[in-house]
């Protein structure tokens, strides 16, 4: 059996299910999960093919739709709630919308467990920027936080815009006008690159300029097409009352 994830779910004929899992050894698949409906000792298999629950399963079949063979719950669900439930279903929306089927990543695996986890502890800030950036690097978008786009080394006292697909441009490069807010500094870019390197975690400032950064790939890898997980996020905190569990 391989440990995995459950990523999303919709019926599937009377009695089953048909689940997108993340597994450690297939990466992402689609697998069709027959009769988790009937109540056994325990409960239904349905009760534990949920998102964000720690799962061993094995799988059967040889075409692109695998079947489920067995599955059990080694440990509890992670319960995310609130603003963390929201960053979870954008963990999956992710890895739905960008990994290719049956492409395993085993970084991006234990990354996105981490990240989970974390959630689940109310400090997942710097957990989901991790995961943000190793899911870009697997997929061969790799972000260089040493240098600009002329492969000079990032000065502390000079600023940059980020620029996607190029990297880090010198705002002396750049023409007058471009909006003041779209700049970094070039010490917060030294604070993550050292960060990745296994230095001290960046504070929320450096958090939020990698948030930036992230964001702007990803819409590239997107096409610009807006994720669903952030529309939710965005309508509810325009909401004067957030329904949150």
């Amino acid at each position: 059996m391989q440990p995995a994830w459950v990523l999303g779910r919709k019926n599937y004929g009377d009695n089953g299910l048909l689940v997108e899992f993340f597994t450690a050894e297939a990466g992402r698949c689609g697998v069709v999960a027959r009769g988790v409906f009937r109540r056994k000792t325990g409960g239904s298999l349905a009760s534990i093919l949920q998102p964000f629950h720690p799962l061993l399963i094995r799988l059967a079949g040889r075409g692109e739709l695998k079947t489920l063979a067995a599955a059990e719950s080694p440990t509890p669900a992670y319960v995310l709630r609130g603003d963390h439930l929201l960053s979870g279903l954008y963990l999956n929306e992710l890895l739905t919308r960008l990994l290719p089927r049956f492409d395993p990543h085993p970084a991006v695996f234990l990354s996105y467990g981490d990240a989970v986890e974390s959630l689940h502890d109310a400090c997942g800030e710097i957990a989901l920027r991790r995961f943000e950036l190793i899911l870009l690097t697997e997929l061969g978008y790799r972000i260089e936080w040493r240098a600009d786009v002329n492969q000079d080394a990032i000065k502390e006292s000079v600023e940059y815009l980020y620029e996607p697909g190029q990297g880090f441009i010198p705002r002396a490069y750049l023409q007058a006008g471009v909006h003041k807010k779209t700049w970094v500094s070039g010490a917060g870019i030294r604070v993550v690159s050292d960060w990745l390197q296994g230095g001290v975690s960046p504070e929320k400032s450096e958090l939020r300029m990698v948030k930036e950064v992230t964001r702007a790939a990803i819409a590239q890898l997107t096409q610009g097409r807006a994720l669903n997980s952030r529309d939710i996020f965005k309508s509810l905190r325009r909401s004067p009352t957030p329904q949150f569990d």
